[in-house]
């Protein structure tokens, strides 16, 4: 056999052993799938073991286990780490505690090394592909990777943070953790499972041993050894010999356990099992998982029992007389007593757990993150998703399991025919109920359209701009405030109209710059849409879109990703659909490519954008503004790659054609846009009227402290800190640095005024000053954006500048460096901003009297 298939061949030698001799044959036919030199090689083992010939001392077993405990020597060196002991071993490696050799760190890591004998090119595959798994995904609840190589001997490794905790049953258990408390930690678990599927990762092998918890109390996941990824030319299952699936039975999906496609719903499914576990302190399926036969019985057909009851009932087969596995052991380590925990676990919980084990993975939460919200729902006393099956679907299952039986019964069933003269006129009653239903439904919409009317602003560009008087906005907020009070009492009969004006509160509020308020009216309005449309409805869709723009505006770009992920497939599915307003989809797509530029991806924000671009001819003449701004935004995209000549060519074709609309809030962002492109061309005279005009009308729209307003004042700051009007840049810069503050802290606004305003502090001898400022822009830029982006770039441009006023060289090289290299990467050679990089660091060498690493210039 093939060094590869030792793991699995010991593995299936090992489950043999447990079955009965009669059932034997039959367990290896299934197991092996045809493979007869496997079949064979696991016949000949088990025949050696009943003649005494394979032990744990024999020459095939030995002579494995002395390999494997020579990766564990103490003083091994691998790498720059020294081998300090065997910390673990799983199905592919050895985890090995060990230091820094050269004792550069002092923190112990843990290194995974590949298992000798599994070595093979598909299990070398597999173990680098947990590597790249590992580096690309970086959340506070997966176990970070560190470093990695092959040892001097070819195997393969990786080094990662050493996780001290305790599996996750046993923590919550040594803590005598409450119901809630254990559905709390939970959810940062799911969070941590649905931040891998958003980069395209299955974990495959949820359970409490890859669970770990920190003293602390922080959840860590770990071993990504069977993961999948999701993408073009991945296999569809974890098959790595023929017949066998690498997977943990206790806690593997039925479709793993088939050898069906893997989907997220793998991971939903084994989440199910893990909370069940947690809950009950048992697991879902009764007896022991001994056999093929016995896993395909349970996983597969089994339904579970409810939390609650499971919870109740002694179990001494599960229990195996442990006087710790009582029902009211486990209700003591929860906390309360066994009845208490019967009542906990009744209801929603209930059927949040037997929704997420499901044996159909269609009829699963959808995501973690719905079944971590359905969590969190129950813990606020909200209504949840999960709802018991139906009659109906248990009928039709029923059927399928029975089909003889329900033929025989069905000439008696024929009797009952009377019974349908019935039905009918029911069903004519129902009809009429509904139609009576869809009057009040329009009349609803009417009402609703004239509520929007009075508080105004929706969000979309028509054909002006709300009217705002200057000196009235606390009476526009008032008028606001006042609505939202009345929307839960005047409405509550009505849900679907409270839905929207929810919505369009929240809307408003953060139109406004009032941005916790709209969060919390969006919510609500999600919660409640949710229930009304599900998470697939347009309606649905319009809050998250609201959701994404709120976590934008406040520096959320991971929380913006994600709610437009969900909003913009809802939105392309409906396109087509009659009544459909399709100028939301071009405005969606827009503003989430704004979230992909903030998060340095331009090729997918630029795709974002020409796709906005296409919907123009479809969009009705009010909206026809939504058809030229994308332009805009691609010039600040061509910005963010230095070519001022292309953004030029874009935002002054914009420009013109917004002109001819007659439509003066459209203009807003393409004026600033093009204001900043003469800034860039040094034509100040014809840069500052443009800015003023763009951040004039954002205010009169949008009210003189939102977020827009700051940026626009930003840029007018800049314009005055190039033409060298220091007061004039540093009015504007507090002005913006202000509004930020109070509205946006922590966000690309609040960053960007921080930028300018230390800048121009730097250049007028306030040095100190200035630096806190520039750090605080550096600090904010490296949360939300790429290290490797043009934003980042400029901020430590920013900060090394003004060390090297303060003559600090050797702290201001280093970021100069990174800025003009990072910069040089991403900027065409023309770019004014790449030249301002390179300048700054010639400077700095001139001043520092250090001769220069001659930095490229060319590509």
């Amino acid at each position: 056999m093939p060094p590869d298939s030792w793991q699995m061949i010991e593995e299936l030698f090992h489950a043999a052993l447990a079955c009965a001799p009669e059932q034997r044959p039959a367990f290896l036919e299934r197991a092996c799938g045809g493979n007869d030199r496997l079949r064979e090689e696991i016949e000949s083992l088990c025949a050696s073991d009943q003649l005494g010939g394979l032990t744990e001392g024999s020459g095939l077993q030995a002579g494995i286990r002395l390999l494997e405990r020579s990766q564990a020597d103490p003083g091994r060196k691998i790498g720059q780490y020294l081998v300090v002991r065997e910390i673990g071993r799983g199905g592919m490696g050895t985890v090995l505690l060990a230091s820094r050799a050269d004792e550069a760190f002092h923190r112990q890591v843990a290194i995974k090394v590949l298992r000798r004998g599994l070595d093979a090119d598909d299990i070398v595959e597999r173990f680098r592909r947990e590597r790249q798994i590992l580096a690309a995904l970086d959340h506070p609840n997966i176990t970070r990777l560190l470093d990695g190589g092959t040892t001097a001997d070819g195997l393969p490794y990786f080094v990662m943070e050493l996780i001290e905790g305790e599996p996750v049953d046993q923590y919550c258990d040594q803590q005598k953790m409450t119901i809630t408390e254990r559905l709390i930690l939970f959810q940062r678990v799911c969070d941590a499972v649905q931040y891998a599927h958003q980069n395209l990762v299955v974990h495959r092998d949820l359970k409490p041993s890859n669970v770990l918890v920190t003293k602390e109390g922080v959840p860590r996941l770990l071993d990504f050894g069977i993961a999948k990824l999701l993408g073009p030319g991945e296999p569809l299952d974890g098959r790595t010999l023929a017949g066998v699936r690498p997977l943990t039975p206790e806690y593997a999906s039925p479709e793993q356990v088939r050898g069906e496609a893997i989907t997220t719903a793998s991971d939903v499914y084994a989440l199910g099992v893990l909370l069940y576990v947690l809950l009950t302190g048992r697991s879902p399926y009764r007896g022991q998982l001994i056999d093929e036969a016995d896993i395909d019985r349970a996983v597969c057909d089994e339904e579970p029992e409810r939390p609650s009851l499971a919870a109740a009932r002694l179990q001494p087969a599960d229990a195996g007389g442990q006087a710790d596995a009582t029902p009211t052991a486990i209700a003591m380590r929860r906390g309360c007593t066994q009845d208490r925990l019967s009542r906990t676990l009744r209801g929603d919980i209930d059927n949040i757990v037997l929704m997420a084990l499901r044996k159909d993975p269609r009829r699963r939460y959808a995501s973690v993150e719905q079944l971590s919200e359905d969590i969190r729902r129950h813990l606020v006393a909200l209504p949840v998703i999960a709802r018991p099956d139906s009659r109906r679907y248990r009928a039709a299952k029923f059927i399928q399991r029975h089909s003889t039986s329900v033929a025989i019964s069905a000439a008696f069933i024929l009797t009952l025919t009377g019974g349908v003269i019935a039905t009918s006129w029911q069903a004519r009653a129902a009809r009429r109920e509904r139609d009576v239903a869809r009057v009040e439904q329009a009349k609803a919409a009417r009402i609703n359209a004239f509520l929007q009317e009075m508080i105004g602003y929706s969000g979309q560009i028509t054909s002006g701009a709300p009217k705002r008087p200057k000196g009235h906005d606390a009476t526009v907020v008032d008028m606001l405030d006042d609505a939202a009070g009345r929307v839960e009492t005047e409405l509550a009969d009505q849900p679907a109209v409270r839905a929207e004006m929810l919505g369009t509160i929240g809307s408003t509020y953060m139109v406004l710059g009032r941005l916790a308020p709209a969060r919390d009216y969006l919510l609500k309005a999600y919660d409640l849409n949710l229930r009304l449309h599900g998470g697939s409805g347009v309606e649905t869709a319009a809050v998250m879109y609201g959701l994404a723009n709120l976590a934008y505006l406040t520096g959320d770009y991971g929380a913006a990703e994600s709610w437009f992920t969900k909003a913009l497939p809802i939105y392309r599915q409906h396109a087509n659909d009659e009544g459909f307003e399709i100028q939301k989809l071009p405005a969606a797509l827009s503003d989430a490519a704004f979230v992909m530029r903030a998060r340095a991806r331009l090729d997918d924000a630029e795709a974002l954008w020409r796709e906005a671009l296409r919907y123009g001819p479809r969009l009705p003449a009010k909206y026809r503004a939504m058809g030229i701004v994308p332009k805009t935004f691609l010039a600040q995209l061509y910005l963010d790659r230095g070519d001022v000549e292309a953004a030029d060519g874009l935002a002054s074709g914009a420009l013109d054609e917004l002109r001819a609309l007659g439509n003066p809030f459209a203009l807003t962002q393409v004026l600033i846009d093009v204001g900043n492109i003469r800034r860039l061309q040094r034509r100040f005279a014809e840069a500052e009227p443009l800015i003023q005009e763009g951040t004039r009308l954002y205010a009169q729209a949008q009210g003189d402290d939102h977020p827009n307003v700051s940026f626009g004042l930003a840029r007018l700051a800049t314009t005055y800190y190039d033409e060298g009007r220091y007061d004039l840049a540093e009015r504007e810069a507090r002005k913006a640095l202000k509004i930020a503050k109070n509205v946006a802290e922590g966000s690309h606004y609040y960053a960007g005024a921080c930028l300018t305003l230390g800048l121009i502090l730097d250049r007028t001898g306030r040095s100190q000053e200035a630096e806190s400022l520039l750090r605080e822009a550096v600090a904010v830029v490296s949360a939300r954006a790429p290290r490797h982006s043009t934003a980042t770039a400029m901020a430590l441009g920013g900060l090394g500048e003004c060390l090297m006023t303060q003559k600090r060289y050797p702290e201001a090289e280093p970021l100069l460096k990174e800025s003009y290299n990072t910069l040089h990467e991403i900027h065409v050679p023309s770019s004014p901003v790449l030249a301002d990089a390179l300048h700054r660091l010639v400077s700095l060498h001139h001043a520092w009297d250090q001769p220069p690493d001659a930095p490229s210039t060319s590509r």
